[in-house]
């Protein structure tokens, strides 16, 4: 080879990685955080601890670029606190690899995805209200939210996002598939489940809509999911919400109706129904400390005859920024706490407590 073509072969390489490198785009952000929880439980199924210590840590790698047809994302979300958000019956129970997705914009105003545990779909309306640093579910942890199809599920769909709109299409084709499924082979027939495949037993579509109207935000959430196993109930979800926004303040209301659970268990009980009522407001004290209340309450029934316990939830947090970091602290007392630690379908009353949490998180 002589050294002319040597040149030309050399530049030509050099000029494929510049043009790749010109037109991508390589971001890793994250966050750290630690918290201490500490208060009182009362009721025969709590849990006999009531004070812990913990950590999460998470790092979001993504790549933005360009394509012949529009603009592309590519990200992973590596978070150690990650355990299968709703459905937690699939091995591996977790797996540090949590939300990823791939995203194809042809227009600045449509988009098509792939996501694993991505917020798409009728997730984009869950959280409707103003929060400070805790959403209710965070510290009360059962049966307090809209129920979608991207969390902790595999999810494809499409988004139409003109300025200041967001609607947003998922659909779960195979809600079991957990974090082992590859795309080298098929992994969910019933073949496959002695090596980790998993049979597959529902599948669902959300949509949503999130769109701000002068100071107004709205946000509008619907899922359905069919369970292929004729003892559970199929899945209805509903939320809508609105937030009014005035600095220094917002305050926002939210009511969500579940029927069924996501998860494919022979134990679900058909009837089982949830109403789940949210009011919440904050306020920017100063440039450094923010303040925040919500109230919600939480309407149960089990089936025709059995209905409750209702519970009732008051959360109040401040918050201190001192820039990339957040020192917050946030106290919740829950009524008549359904469920405890033996599933959706408990109908003891009396499950109480009173948590504090103490937390700095510190973004990168």
């Amino acid at each position: 080879m002589n050294k002319t073509l040597k040149k030309v072969l050399v530049a030509s390489a050099a000029a494929s990685m510049l043009t790749t490198s010109a037109f991508s785009q390589l971001k890793l952000s994250g966050y750290g955080e630690a918290g201490l929880i500490t208060g009182s439980m009362k009721g025969t199924l709590n849990d006999a601890s009531s004070k812990g210590v913990g950590q999460e840590f998470v790092l979001l790698a993504e790549n933005t670029g360009k394509t012949a047809m529009g603009d592309y994302r590519v990200f992973l979300n590596i978070d150690t606190d990650e355990a299968r958000n709703g459905m937690n019956l699939v091995s591996p129970h977790g797996n540090a690899f949590g939300a990823r997705g791939i995203e194809l914009m042809p227009t600045k105003e449509t988009m098509l995805f792939y996501t694993y545990e991505g917020v798409y779909g009728g997730e984009i309306a869950r959280t409707a209200v103003p929060v400070v640093t805790e959403r209710v579910g965070d510290l009360f942890g059962t049966g307090a939210e809209f129920i979608d199809v991207t969390s902790g599920s595999h999810a494809y769909g499409f988004e139409f996002r003109p300025t200041g709109h967001r609607i947003s299409v998922a659909y779960s084709p195979t809600l079991n598939n957990g974090t082992s499924s590859t795309s080298d082979r098929l992994n969910g027939a019933a073949s496959t489940i002695a090596i980790g495949g998993v049979a597959n037993t529902a599948s669902g579509y959300s949509v949503g809509y999130r769109g701000a109207l002068g100071p107004i935000t709205a946000a509008i959430g619907y899922t359905s999911i069919d369970q292929k196993i004729a003892t559970n109930q199929d899945v209805n979800s509903k939320t809508a919400g609105l937030t009014y926004t005035k600095a220094p303040f917002a305050i926002g209301v939210q009511r969500t109706t579940n029927e069924g659970t996501k998860a494919s268990i022979a134990t679900a009980t058909a009837g089982l129904k949830r109403t789940i009522d949210n009011v919440a407001v904050s306020f920017a004290a100063t440039k450094e400390v923010t303040l925040g209340a919500t109230y919600s309450e939480i309407e149960e029934r089990h089936n025709v005859l059995t209905k409750g316990p209702d519970t009732k939830i008051i959360q109040g947090v401040v918050a201190y920024n001192l820039g990339p970091v957040v020192l917050s602290v946030a106290h919740e007392r829950a009524d008549n706490k359904s469920g405890g630690n033996v599933g959706p379908t408990a109908t003891i009353s009396g499950l109480d407590h009173s948590l504090t949490k103490v937390k700095v998180k510190a973004n990168f």
